[in-house]
């Protein structure tokens, strides 16, 4: 437990934020710069918050939001969006495992490892720069040609991020001296962060986006370090998961890959094995894919020259080659300096054509320009309508066009992008682009507009399309309404973007405050929009919340008085075995219900008295069962149920069978027991 402290210290969530802040990926952090903006107005009370509900740990993580990019094989990667605690946790979990493995690995740093590599504990940054590392890894490359190292080959594995297993993990985790319970705890909330919007949940794979995934994918890419040894002379060079081999002979390579393939079939992980190509180098420099080793003379200059430039990208896509990308990261790279040009856009739409995953490329061309010429802007909207297989392209498209097209394209745009306004069926990030440029061109109903802020989903999407929504369009009333509601959102993001605009536009809160989110409370306060924030979370409530599946309130606190606490923590506990164990969760529930009578006798004293520890004395008390019938039978049928556990006897008392586990389809059982029982209490005005 000693890591899982350290993890959720203040001073780590502090340095967890300030990562998740500082994160270069402009890409993640641009689907959050407006949240991270309204949490650092409170992020001092919200951490404080956070850190408060991980000691007691009833802290709960949030699906993540999937979208999904074309690769350039034309199948998917998916890309993770976690709500913003969960990165802050995430974060905080990577920073502890940083430490521990900075240990094991240091001394391959900018030798044979060169990604990922961890900046140090004083750090702002989580990572040093990937730059130094990949002209390391490119030296280290010419260097090896240069010793006679001839002969290469590449290691790639497949879908490696979306492989990894949690038992792997895990076990990888305790090698380097991670405690057991914070191994645990990292692949269950994994399982909640890697699941699909069909909620099926996984045991393997690591959420692809966060900052914090790089670091824990090393510790599992260290088996391969630790035992790629062979008795042949091999250099070996790895960046993330692409492992490079120099050799003088073939057959050392060949020994080598053996070696990296079985220990990818130690760890669960499969070898693309159509990229495995064991060759002769004749040229290191084509061998290598770099913007810095040579680098780009049209770069050098003191002034960029742009013709130059554009003859450059010319020459790494000639026409005589069908426009094909030689060399894709210099190419991404002088696109991203190129000022916009007509002739080049005309370039890059022929490239698209070949290569749709250079979309980004082609977009971030069109969206330099202040008016998008009227040719292309004819042809990106078409475009946007046809492309049905990729809704990434279509949102990056569209939002490359927002306040781009000219006044004769606009209401072309309008009739083709209405229709595919489809919020439960599109992907999230589309649904976002199409959301801020209907808004742009006026072009959404007030009706539509309310189901937007207040039902869609997932909870991603109805923060971001918050901040897209131009509010000063929408009438005072309205916006003081739909604020308000959100404000009372279950989804902490939606509730803190809320909080946010309440204060930027001065919308008045509405009583009552006890119903607002707990966390939305916090930056009203800290904005003077309320005075007082109590924003404690009942994790009894929440627990049972999630077994049963309805939102019940109870003055738990005030039921249980000092046993809160305990009873808190044992609540949790059953809602834990509610997922992975019915025989256990019977026996758990057990001691919850004593609890809860040791508590109901004494707020209730017409019952009787009671004695904590004895269960049995009241399962036929009419006193109980004429004033809580709903209690009465939960209290029975799950302590009946615990004769027929083997984890509590040996044998049914009654039969005198041998135990057997509880089955799980009791739980429904069991859930609707807990409800009713709730229900009743809510009723008695607990």
């Amino acid at each position: 437990m000693a890591d899982l402290r350290r993890a959720w210290h203040i001073d780590n969530l502090r340095l967890a934020w300030r990562r998740v802040r500082s994160n270069i990926d402009r890409t993640y952090k641009g689907y959050f710069r407006e949240l991270y903006t309204a949490y650092a107005i409170a992020d001092e009370a919200l951490l404080a918050h956070l850190q408060n509900r991980l000691s007691r740990d009833v802290y709960q993580a949030s699906d993540a939001c999937k979208i999904f990019f074309p690769k350039p094989s034309g199948i998917l990667r998916p890309y993770s969006l976690l709500a913003i605690e969960d990165q802050i946790v995430y974060q905080a979990m990577a920073n502890v495992i940083a430490e521990k493995l900075f240990l094991h690995v240091r001394h391959r740093y900018n030798k044979e490892v060169f990604g990922h590599l961890y900046a140090g504990s004083t750090s702002p940054w989580f990572y040093r720069k990937w730059s130094e590392g990949y002209k390391a890894f490119n030296t280290g490359a010419e260097d090896a040609f240069k010793r006679g190292y001839v002969w290469t080959a590449s290691f790639d594995l497949t879908a490696f991020y979306d492989s990894i297993d949690h038992n792997v993990l895990r076990r990888m985790l305790e090698d380097i001296g991670v405690d057991r319970d914070f191994g645990h705890t990292l692949t269950e909330l994994l399982t909640k962060w890697t699941a699909t919007s069909t909620r099926i949940y996984h045991n393997h794979g690591i959420p692809q986006g966060p900052l914090s995934s790089g670091l824990i994918a090393e510790t599992v890419l260290k088996h391969f370090d630790d035992r790629r040894n062979t008795r042949h002379d091999v250099r070996y060079f790895r960046y993330v998961d692409d492992i490079r081999l120099f050799a003088k002979k073939e057959i050392h390579l060949r020994h080598a890959l053996v070696v990296l393939d079985r220990l990818s079939k130690d760890v669960g992980l499969f070898p693309q094995s159509g990229k495995i190509y064991i060759h002769e180098v004749e040229s290191i420099e084509k061998e290598l894919k770099s913007i810095s080793n040579p680098m780009e003379t049209v770069l050098t200059e003191p002034e960029l020259d742009q013709n130059a430039l554009r003859q450059r990208i010319v020459e790494l896509t000639p026409r005589d080659r069908h426009y094909q990308v030689e060399n894709p990261t210099r190419f991404k790279y002088l696109i991203a300096k190129a000022a916009p040009s007509a002739r080049l856009a005309d370039r890059l739409w022929r490239i698209y054509e070949r290569a749709p995953h250079y979309y980004p490329q082609l977009a971030f061309h069109l969206s330099k320009f202040e008016t998008i010429p009227e040719r292309h802007a004819k042809r990106l909207v078409d475009e946007i309508e046809a492309q049905e297989l990729y809704p990434a392209i279509r949102a990056t498209f569209i939002r490359a066009s927002i306040g781009h097209l000219p006044e004769s394209i606009i209401k072309r745009g309008k009739v083709k992008f209405k229709p595919l306004w489809k919020p439960r069926q599109n992907q999230a990030d589309l649904s976002d682009a199409l959301w801020r440029w209907l808004h742009h061109e006026h072009h959404l109903t007030e009706a539509q507009t309310k189901y937007g802020l207040l039902y869609i989903q997932p909870s991603w999407l109805r923060m971001s399309i918050h901040f897209g929504t131009p509010w000063l369009d929408v009438s005072a009333g309205c916006r003081e309404v739909w604020l308000n509601q959100s404000l009372r959102s279950e989804s902490a993001d939606v509730a803190i973007s809320a909080a946010w605009l309440c204060g930027l536009l001065d919308v008045k809160v509405r009583p009552p405050i006890r119903s607002i989110n707990p966390y939305a409370k916090l930056v009203l306060k800290e904005q003077g929009l309320v005075r007082r924030a109590n924003a404690s979370i009942c994790g009894i409530q929440q627990a049972i919340e999630e077994m049963t599946g309805k939102h019940i309130s109870v003055n738990w606190k005030k039921l249980f008085g000092k046993k809160y606490k305990g009873t808190e923590a044992q609540t949790t506990t059953c809602k834990a075995y509610f997922k992975t164990s019915a025989s256990a969760w019977v026996n758990s529930m057990d001691v919850f219900i004593d609890l809860l009578l040791d508590a109901l006798y004494r707020a209730d004293t017409s019952l009787g008295t009671y004695q904590l520890g004895n269960v049995g004395s009241v399962t036929e008390s009419v006193r109980l069962k004429a004033s809580y019938p709903a209690v009465f039978e939960l209290l029975n049928q799950v302590h009946a149920k615990r004769y027929e556990s083997n984890l509590s006897h040996a044998q049914v008392k009654k039969t005198k069978k041998p135990t057997k586990p509880i089955k799980f389809e009791w739980l429904r059982t069991g859930a609707r027991l807990l409800r009713r029982a709730a229900q009743e209490l809510h009723s008695k005005e607990f």
